[in-house]
C-alpha cells in the first residue's frame, strides 16, 4: 500500500502514550504555545521531550503543531521554538503561517516541514508551490475529493516530485473550508486562526429567506467523518498518511479509533477485511461521534456531511422507553443487533430534543427484545434511549495506558575476545536505511573454566534475549573464542543490557542533530532576533494612498469607473449559480469590463477555493484574452498564483490571511504585486506588519469598507431540517441569525454553490485615514460587493473626499452612517482579538485580580 502511517491525536503525555501503543505510526502533538488547539492540555517541554523519546523508542514518530498565524513581534520567537523542536528530534513541524515557512527554510533548511490543512494547498501548482518551498508534505484540505486527489498524486508521479500527501481520514469536521474561519474571532475575540475556537458552528441558527424563517436547528454543523470502509481506497489514491482528528479528545477515544484503523490497515488486503469492519464498527459509533459522513473526500454531498438535528454526541440508538412503573423501567430495542448493556455503562434518554443521562447501576432483567432497569431519574414514557459510554469499551482500552516498549528494529551482534580477555561485541542495526553500528568492550574478563567451559551456544542464548527494548536480536555471531574460558550467566546479561541500552541510546541520538550544528543554529538564530530588534526601521509616512473598490457586477463596476480610483477588483462569482453558465459566459463579461474600466487596473478576484479543473478553464480564458492584447491582473487565495499566472500582474486575497513580514517576504519572492492584510489584526499589529514590510516588493493593502467576509464553506444548505433544498436566484442571499449571539450573516452563493458568509454589521476605517498614513498604508480598499448603486456611488465619493481633504475634525463616518444598510463597526482594528493562549489569559486574570 502506499498508505504507510496512521497518524494520531494527543492532547497530553498519557494519550501519547496510549496512541503509540494502540498502533499509531506517528503521533501529532501541541507545545504550550503556538497551536491550533489553544484549550488542549498540551505537552510542556518535559512532556515533549519524553515523548519523542517514547515515541521513537518504539518506531513512532511525533509531528508538533506550529499551525497558528503568528504577528510580527512573535514570529521570531517562534523561530526559537522551532529550533528547539529541531534540537530535541521532533520529527516534523505542522506549519500555517508561510512567514514561518520562510524562515524555516532560511535558518533551519534541515528541519521538516508539514503545511498545515490551514494553507489550503488544493490544486497541483499549489503542492509544486510547496515542493519548491521546501514542505516535505502538505496535508490536503478536508473538501477535496478523492478523484481530485489522485489526480494530483498520479501528477507528482509523473513529474518525479517526491511529495507526500495527507489527509484527514476520522474525526470533527469544520464547517468553513480548511478552517480557514473568522466566524469566532467576530463574535468572541477568539480566534480560530490562532487557536482558541469557540465553535461557533455548533450553535442554534435560524435560516431566514426573502425575511421568511425556512429552517431552525444546528444548520452549520458537521456529522463527524469516519473513512474506515474505504481505506484502501485512500491509499490507492496515493495518499501516505491518513490523520485522525482529536487533539481535545479522551485515552479511550484515540484508543478505540487509533486501534480500529490500524486493525483495518492491516487487514485491508485480507478475505476477512469487511468481517473486521463490520466488528469495528460498533466500538466507532460508542465513542464519541456526532454521526458518521464519508465525508466529501469520499464524494459525500453537503447534504451527506452536514448534521443539521444535533451538533452533540448522542450515542448509538437502542430503542423507546416502553413502560415506567415507580423506578422500573423497560426498554425495548428496535433491532436485535445491538450491544448488550452491563453495569457501569452510560445511557441517555432523549425527550424534546433535550437528553438526560445515566449510568447503569442496576438491571433486573435482560434480553434479545428488551431490558429492565432501575432509575430514579426523571424521564418520560415513548423517549429515545442511546449507549453513549460502554465500560467494557472502557475497559479494554486500559490494555494501552502503561508504557512499554515493543521490540520492532532487528539487530546483528558479532562476539568475540581480545587478548585481555574481554568480550568484544561488535553491534548494528538499521534505521531508515542508514546503518548504525558501535562496539562495545566488556570490564568483566573471560575466566578460566574450572568445571564446564563456556560455549558458542550459551553466549546466543542469552545475547538473543532483547526484553523491553526496541531491538529483536535476529543474529549472533560467536567467534574465536578462547578454550577453556568461563563467564557467569549473570555477567553475560549485564553485557547483553549494556549492549542493548547503548544501542537504545544511539537510536534516540539518530534523531537528534550534531551538538555542534545546532549549537551554530541557535547562534544564528539569537544573532539575526538581536539585530531585528536593534533595528529602528523609520515610517515612512505616505503621502498618496490609493484606493481600490472590489464589486462583483458590470454594473457596480461601471459606477466604480467613474471615480478617480486605481483599481477595480473585479469579482464575478456570484453572477450564475452554476459552473456551466459560469465559464461559457465568463470570458465575454471580462472583455466587457475592460472596455468599460479602459483607464484602471482590473483586477479578476477567482472564487476561493479553486480547483485544478477550473484553474484550467480560468488559464485558458486568461490566455485568450492576452492573444487580443487584453491584459488583466489576478486576485487569489493561493500562493502559487503566479506559478499558474506568470504573465498577470497577481494580488493575493484577504484569505491568505497575513499577519507578519516574513509572510510578506515569501510572497514578493513569489512575484506578488500586492496582497491584503488580514482582517484579524489589530492596529498595532497593523503599524508593526507595514513598517517591518518595507524592504519588500509586495505592497499591503488594507480594506477599511464594507461587510467583512468570514468565511467560506463547502455547503450548499441543500438537505435542510424540513427536508428540502435551499433554491435560490443568482447574486440573492440568505440571512442566517444566530440568536444566542444576536449576530447575522449574509451568505451568498458562488458558481461552485459554494458559501461566502459576510458579516452584517459593516467595517468602516473613514476616520482613520490621516493614521493609516502616518502608519505607512499605502493602498487601502473599500469592498462594494452586494451593494447598490447609488450607495457605491457616495461610499466611494466620501473616502475620495476624505483622501483629498485635510480635515481631521470631521467624522466622515457620520456621513457614511447616514447612507448605510448595516451597523458601523472599526473590526478589530480598534477592538482587538482576545489574545488566544492560555499563558496570556492567565497573565491577564492574574493583571484584574
Amino acid at each position: 500500500m502506499v498508505l504507510s502511517e496512521l497518524l494520531a491525536p494527543a492532547g497530553s503525555y498519557d494519550i501519547l502514550v496510549v496512541a503509540v501503543n494502540a498502533g499509531a505510526d506517528a503521533v501529532y502533538i501541541g507545545g504550550e504555545r503556538y497551536g491550533a488547539r489553544a484549550f488542549a492540555h498540551n505537552f510542556t517541554s518535559e512532556d515533549m521531550e519524553k515523548a519523542v523519546s517514547y515515541a521513537h523508542l518504539n518506531g513512532a514518530s511525533v509531528h508538533v503543531t506550529v499551525n497558528t498565524l503568528f504577528n510580527s513581534n512573535e514570529v521570531l520567537e517562534v523561530l526559537k521554538y522551532v529550533q528547539y523542536l529541531y534540537r530535541i528530534g521532533v520529527d516534523a513541524v505542522i506549519v500555517q503561517d508561510i512567514g514561518l515557512v520562510y524562515l524555516i527554510n532560511k535558518f533551519l533548511p534541515d528541519m521538516e516541514v508539514h503545511s498545515s490543512t490551514q494553507m489550503t494547498l488544493r490544486d497541483y501548482n499549489s503542492v509544486l508551490w510547496a515542493y519548491n518551498e521546501g514542505i516535505k508534505r502538505v496535508i490536503l484540505p478536508r473538501e477535496m475529493s478523492i478523484g481530485e486527489i489522485k489526480s494530483i498524486s498520479s501528477r507528482l508521479e509523473e513529474d518525479s516530485i517526491p511529495m507526500d500527501l495527507e489527509v484527514f481520514g476520522h474525526g470533527s469536521l469544520c464547517y468553513c473550508i480548511s478552517g480557514d474561519c473568522y466566524m469566532s474571532s467576530f463574535i468572541s475575540g477568539r480566534s480560530a486562526n490562532r487557536g482558541a475556537c469557540a465553535q461557533p458552528c455548533r450553535s442554534m441558527y435560524k435560516l431566514r429567506y426573502h425575511n421568511h424563517s425556512i429552517s431552525n436547528g444546528c444548520l452549520i454543523s458537521t456529522h463527524d467523518l469516519a473513512t474506515y470502509k474505504n481505506v484502501k481506497a485512500i491509499s490507492d489514491a496515493g495518499i501516505i498518511s491518513l490523520k485522525i482528528e482529536g487533539r481535545l479528545k479522551s485515552a479511550d477515544y484515540v484508543a478505540t479509533v487509533v486501534n480500529s484503523y490500524r486493525t483495518i490497515i492491516d487487514h485491508i488486503n485480507d478475505d476477512s477485511c469487511d468481517d473486521l469492519v463490520k466488528k469495528l464498527e460498533e466500538d466507532l459509533n460508542l465513542i464519541f461521534n456526532r454521526y458518521y459522513t464519508n465525508g466529501y473526500i469520499l464524494d459525500d454531498t453537503p447534504g451527506e456531511v452536514m448534521g443539521r438535528k444535533s451538533s452533540f454526541h448522542q450515542g448509538l440508538y437502542l430503542g423507546k422507553i416502553k413502560s415506567i412503573d415507580g423506578e422500573d423501567v423497560v426498554i425495548t430495542f428496535d433491532s436485535k443487533d445491538h450491544p448488550v448493556l452491563q453495569k457501569g455503562d452510560g445511557i441517555g434518554f432523549k425527550h424534546n430534543n433535550h437528553i438526560r443521562g445515566i449510568y447503569l447501576d442496576k438491571i433486573v432483567e435482560q434480553t434479545d427484545d428488551f431490558i429492565h432497569i432501575q432509575t430514579t431519574r426523571d424521564i418520560r414514557v415513548g423517549s429515545e434511549v442511546y449507549i453513549s459510554y460502554s465500560k467494557e469499551l472502557h475497559d479494554r482500552q486500559k490494555q494501552f495506558q502503561k508504557e512499554r516498549v515493543e521490540p520492532h528494529i532487528p539487530l546483528s551482534m558479532d562476539i568475540t575476545s581480545n587478548k585481555k580477555r574481554s568480550m568484544i561485541v561488535n553491534a548494528s542495526f538499521k534505521v531508515n536505511d542508514d546503518i548504525i553500528s558501535f562496539g562495545y568492550k566488556s570490564e568483566r574478563k573471560f575466566d578460566d573454566a574450572i568445571n564446564k567451559p563456556l560455549d558458542e551456544e550459551t553466549i546466543v542464548n542469552q545475547m538473543v534475549k532483547s526484553g523491553n527494548t526496541p531491538f529483536i536480536v535476529e543474529n549472533v555471531k560467536v567467534t574465536d573464542l578462547p578454550e577453556n574460558v568461563f563467564m557467569p550467566i549473570g555477567k553475560i546479561n549485564n553485557i547483553r543490557r549494556n549492549v542493548l541500552e547503548i544501542a537504545s541510546q544511539k537510536l534516540l541520538e539518530y534523531f537528534i542533530p550534531n551538538p555542534n550544528e545546532a549549537g551554530s543554529l541557535r547562534k544564528n538564530i539569537k544573532k539575526y532576533i538581536k539585530d531585528n530588534k536593534n533595528k529602528n526601521t523609520h515610517i515612512e509616512k505616505t503621502d498618496y494612498m490609493k484606493l481600490n473598490v472590489y464589486v462583483d457586477n458590470l454594473e457596480l463596476l461601471t459606477i466604480a469607473n467613474r471615480n478617480p480610483i486605481d483599481s477595480i477588483y473585479f469579482d464575478p462569482s456570484y453572477i450564475y449559480n452554476n459552473k456551466k453558465d459560469y465559464f461559457e459566459n465568463i470570458e465575454n463579461i471580462l472583455r466587457q469590463a475592460r472596455q468599460i474600466a479602459v483607464d484602471k487596473e482590473l483586477v479578476w478576484v477567482i472564487s476561493a477555493f479553486t480547483s485544478d479543473e477550473d484553474l484550467e478553464k480560468i488559464k485558458e480564458i486568461n490566455n485568450n484574452l492576452q492573444k487580443d492584447n487584453i491584459n488583466i491582473s489576478i486576485m487569489g487565495d493561493s500562493p502559487s498564483l503566479t506559478l499558474s499566472f506568470p504573465n498577470n500582474k497577481v494580488y493575493g486575497s484577504h484569505n491568505l490571511n497575513i499577519w507578519n513580514e516574513y509572510s510578506v517576504a515569501m510572497l514578493a519572492k513569489n512575484n506578488f504585486k500586492s496582497t491584503t492584510i488580514s482582517s484579524e489584526l489589530s492596529k498595532e499589529e497593523i503599524r508593526d506588519l507595514v513598517r517591518k514590510s518595507q524592504p519588500y516588493d509586495t505592497e499591503l493593502e488594507l480594506i477599511v469598507q464594507g461587510n467583512q467576509e468570514i468565511m467560506v464553506s463547502k455547503d450548499n444548505f441543500s438537505n435542510l431540517n424540513e427536508g428540502f433544498d435551499l433554491d435560490i436566484e443568482p447574486e440573492e442571499y440568505v440571512v442566517l441569525e444566530d440568536k444566542e449571539n444576536k449576530a447575522k450573516y449574509k451568505i451568498y452563493f458562488d458558481y461552485n454553490q459554494q458559501s461566502h458568509f459576510f458579516n452584517n454589521d459593516m467595517l468602516c476605517l473613514i476616520d482613520e485615514v490621516d493614521e493609516l498614513k502616518q502608519m505607512g498604508v499605502k493602498s487601502i480598499a473599500i469592498d462594494g460587493r452586494f451593494t447598490k448603486d447609488t450607495y457605491l456611488s457616495k461610499i466611494i465619493s466620501l473616502y475620495i473626499q476624505r483622501l483629498r481633504e485635510n480635515n481631521p475634525e470631521r467624522k466622515y463616518s457620520e456621513s457614511v452612517n447616514n447612507i448605510s444598510y448595516s451597523k458601523l463597526n472599526k473590526g478589530n482594528y480598534i477592538n482587538e482579538r482576545v489574545l488566544e493562549d492560555l499563558n496570556s489569559q492567565r497573565k491577564r486574570k492574574r493583571k484584574r485580580s
